[in-house]
């Protein structure tokens, strides 16, 4: 029915008189599936050749493939323009294409039901992930959109990104298991470059294999909030940590801190060489600064600072405090990190030397010293052990001799502290030279044991 009437369209437009232009918008149908597109005709019959129509109200609802224009001249003497146009929607319901002028001509509106992509229960409209819709300058976000495969084999083709106002960066796709072929997350990560009102779209998507669609999703508003005017650019901006940590370099010591940034860092961090330079006592130029290392898949940055440890260090204590100052996107103010440098012994080598031996020197001594009375010790110990096993007087006095090299036992008596020692040294003498002397060699060994000979 709608096909007889378009034709009844184009009839009546060859048949209108010379002095009035006619504007019509010729579609073969008046609903179309998400990843189709509408073939539109745009037909002008006037007196004289005219440019284009102005379609872009059309755009919000529809990406608009302007293809081909044709001219022909009819019998009335008019000239007949018709501009093909593939219309592609970017979104499931019913639209209208909008009331369009040309030539002093009018034509529209038209409604337009517009369906989803589905193919054996499965819908593979395409649809936008959460994403924030206020963010800061500098500041970094991800963006995506996710579909369904409706086969197995079907494939996912994706269009160059292009996001007017932001630096761009794809990140991997996601396959996420389900019905069909599963499910597809494209996405990409966006730093904020230009403040104010934005637009954003993804780029155009294919789905390939069984069947072909392209998508042209709608786009989503973004507001891009200004930086404090006093925010130097060298301030990073976003979700910001610091780390600080001790490494070799050649195998020297060296004092490494690293900035990381869910987002983007700038060539080099706001006061941090500086800071380090102070806390190792060196100059400026000493800092090396390494290039911005990107984690594609965790969407992260990260820069590193080097320098020398100084050469006198102690190890005790707390390490010198680095402070960062950055951005931070979800308070909207500026924000302060802290990190402590980690400390070591470290002097330098001549000094080493010279305290190494003092140490050794040191060393010496305390074992001298030590080793006198654990000889001493070990000795009386054997001395007392030998007493309890002698077998007469005798082999009692010639103990207590060779003990300390005494010659005679008043000698080794004098030696003792306890002033008992005297008398039984006299007792010891009468038992052995005495014709008289006996003495029990077991109570000698009692009276040994209260005396406890040295």
């Amino acid at each position: 029915m709608v096909s007889r009437v378009l034709v009844l369209t184009g009839l009546l437009l060859a048949s209108v008189p010379a002095a009035a232009a006619v504007l019509a918008i010729v579609v073969d149908e008046l609903q179309v599936e998400m990843g189709k597109y509408l073939d539109v005709r745009i037909v002008y019959d006037g007196e004289v050749g005219v440019g284009r129509a102005d379609l872009r109200q059309w755009a919000d609802d529809f990406f608009v493939d302007r293809r081909d224009t044709a001219s022909e001249s009819l019998v009335s003497g008019e000239i007949r323009t018709t501009e093909r146009v593939r219309l592609y929607p970017r979104d499931v319901g019913d639209w209208v294409l909008e009331r369009i002028a040309l030539g002093g001509a009018v034509a529209g509106p038209l409604r337009v039901e517009v369906t989803p992509t589905v193919r054996d229960g499965i819908d593979g409209t395409p649809r936008w992930l959460p994403a924030p819709q206020q963010v800061w300058q500098g500041q970094s976000f991800e963006v995506g959109v996710e579909l369904a495969l409706l086969h197995p084999s079907n494939q996912i083709a994706v269009e160059e990104p292009e996001f007017a106002g932001f630096d761009v960066q794809t990140l991997p796709r996601e396959q996420v298991a389900g019905p069909g072929g599963g499910q597809v997350r494209l996405r990409w990560r966006l730093t904020a470059r230009e403040k104010g009102d934005h637009q954003i779209a993804p780029p155009a998507m294919e789905q390939r294999g069984r069947g072909r669609w392209r998508f042209h999703l709608r786009p989503r508003a973004v507001q891009v909030l200004p930086l404090p005017s006093y925010l130097p650019p060298s301030v990073p901006v976003g979700e910001v940590t610091l780390h600080a940590e001790m490494t070799e370099v050649e195998g020297e010591p060296h004092w490494q801190v690293s900035v990381l940034n869910r987002g983007q860092l700038p060539e080099s961090v706001y006061g941090m060489r500086s800071m380090l330079a102070a806390a190792a006592g060196s100059s400026v130029d000493a800092v090396s600064v390494s290039s911005v290392e990107l984690d594609v898949a965790a969407g992260t940055s990260v820069q590193r600072y080097r320098v020398p440890v100084p050469a006198w260090l102690a190890g005790w204590g707390t390490g010198p405090q680095l402070e960062l100052r950055y951005f931070d996107a979800d308070q909207g103010r500026l924000a302060t990190l802290q990190a402590r440098l980690p400390l070591m012994w470290r002097v330098p080598p001549p000094f080493a030397y010279v305290l190494l031996a003092i140490a050794v020197v040191m060393l010496a001594t305390v074992v001298k010293i030590l080793l006198r009375p654990a000889r001493r010790w070990l000795s009386i110990r054997h001395l007392r052990r030998s007493l309890r096993g002698a077998a007469d007087v005798h082999a009692i006095r010639r103990l207590l001799l060779d003990s300390g090299g005494h010659v005679s036992l008043g000698a080794w008596a004098a030696a003792q502290p306890d002033g008992a020692a005297v008398d039984l040294a006299e007792r010891i003498n009468a038992a052995c030279f005495s014709p008289r002397g006996s003495q029990d060699v077991a109570t000698l060994r009692e009276a040994l044991r209260v005396v406890r000979p040295v």
